[in-house]
């Protein structure tokens, strides 16, 4: 996976948002009109709710054409944040529709109703978590192949509509035997599963946008300590995302080679480190004499 094409990288991201919007479109579709039909507002909001999933694959596809666009003068370490950016944001969308569904909860709670629930509602519903399982298999592991943090992402918000879809088929048998308290319980546990996610993304999206350490500096030490005419390495520093590293460190040369030996030593090392270690695109070299 170290040698992924960015253009191909870029053009099977942008085929899996493509399906994934078609797909979220006519679910979303489906369940606002059989919705409306039967009275079951749960289920309306389910469909609108699968429009918001259509508007994050929208910004996938704008995110794509410039993730993976190479470094220009006023992108010097290239584009790939503009992803975790993208990634951060459905972080965020997913805290919302956490809210909204603990405030749907709420008004159902204090004005109950049974909508007329028929076959038709259990096919649709059916057919949407079949859709949901395909899709959020689908763009994880596309996700990971293609190394698209943004996938892998939206893979966790489609999983996430699962339990959503599940608490509106909750709704639909608690119209059949009247119990009306079971909607906004089911909802309460919706709101938080789909909390625990949106933290989950954000956390790994600050950890990338502040800079957190992506690789333990200890085995990087090691291995540059193992390239012939390296005396001592110290200062070792990652940043970036699983899948584009950047490192720099300091490296002890002795004072006696030359300014081309020490560059071919400086070159054995980001040989050395990238070979270890794939995901590394960019290796900072700064040679010292040793004392």
């Amino acid at each position: 996976m170290a040698g992924l094409d960015t253009s191909a990288t870029r053009a099977g991201v942008q085929r899996v948002l493509w399906l994934t919007l078609a797909l979220n479109l006519g679910v979303s579709a489906g369940k606002i009109a059989v919705g409306l039909l039967s009275g079951s507002l749960a289920m309306v909001a389910d469909g609108y709710h699968s429009l918001v999933d259509g508007s994050n694959n929208v910004i996938g596809l704008i995110v794509a054409a410039y993730a993976f666009a190479p470094p220009d003068r006023g992108h010097p370490y290239g584009h790939r944040k503009f992803e975790t950016a993208a990634a951060a944001a459905i972080g965020v969308a997913l805290l919302v529709l956490a809210y909204h569904v603990l405030e749907g909860a709420l008004a159902r709670v204090a004005a109950p109703a049974l909508p007329a629930i028929g076959p038709l509602n259990w096919a649709v519903m059916g057919v949407t978590m079949a859709v949901n399982l395909f899709v959020s298999w689908y763009e994880d592991r596309e996700g990971r192949r293609l190394r698209s943090a943004f996938l892998v992402a939206d893979a966790t918000h489609t999983r996430a509509d699962l339990f959503v879809s599940l608490g509106v088929v909750a709704t639909f048998a608690a119209a059949k035997v009247g119990l009306a308290w079971a909607d906004p319980l089911a909802a309460v546990v919706i709101a938080g599963v789909i909390a625990v996610q949106a933290v989950k993304i954000l956390i790994s999206a600050f950890h990338v946008l502040t800079d957190r350490a992506a690789i333990d500096p200890e085995p990087i030490e090691s291995l540059a300590a193992s390239v012939c005419g390296v005396r001592q390495v110290r200062d070792v520093r990652t940043r970036g995302r699983g899948d584009a590293v950047y490192v720099d460190l300091i490296v002890h040369l002795d004072g006696e080679v030359t300014l081309r030996e020490a560059h071919e030593v400086a070159d054995r090392i980001e040989e050395t480190l990238k070979a270890a270690h794939p995901e590394i695109v960019d290796v900072v070299v700064h040679p010292e004499p040793a004392g």
